[in-house]
């Protein structure tokens, strides 16, 4: 995992000091979990979108992303990609990692 940014890595610090000092690693871990139990309703509600759509329950998705996530996409690109609209994963996937110029605005 990068490293995290400065105002976070203190927080971070923090909170493995009180929790009886723990690793940051493993504070890190417990943090991750947490986050992940808070958004299961949400993370579900997506996984369940795109369940629906290829026939299965949101459980049956959620395994095959966590077994096989390389037919998992496939099986997504098949109903949602064409070769004007490519099925992003991610924002992040979106971009070109150019930074846009002020005449380019």
């Amino acid at each position: 995992m990068a490293a995290l940014a400065p105002y976070e890595d203190r927080l971070l610090a923090c909170l493995s000091f009180f929790r009886f000092k723990r690793k940051h690693s493993v504070q890190a871990r417990h943090c991750l979990s947490m986050y992940l139990r808070q958004g299961e309703q949400r993370i579900k509600n997506e996984v369940g979108f795109y369940a629906r759509k290829l026939d299965l329950s949101t459980d049956e998705l959620m395994e095959l992303i966590y077994e096989n996530p390389e037919k998992a996409e496939t099986m997504l690109k098949e109903v949602f990609e064409s070769e004007e609209n490519p099925l992003l994963m991610d924002e992040e996937d979106n971009l070109d990692n150019t930074i846009p110029t002020k005449d380019a605005e």
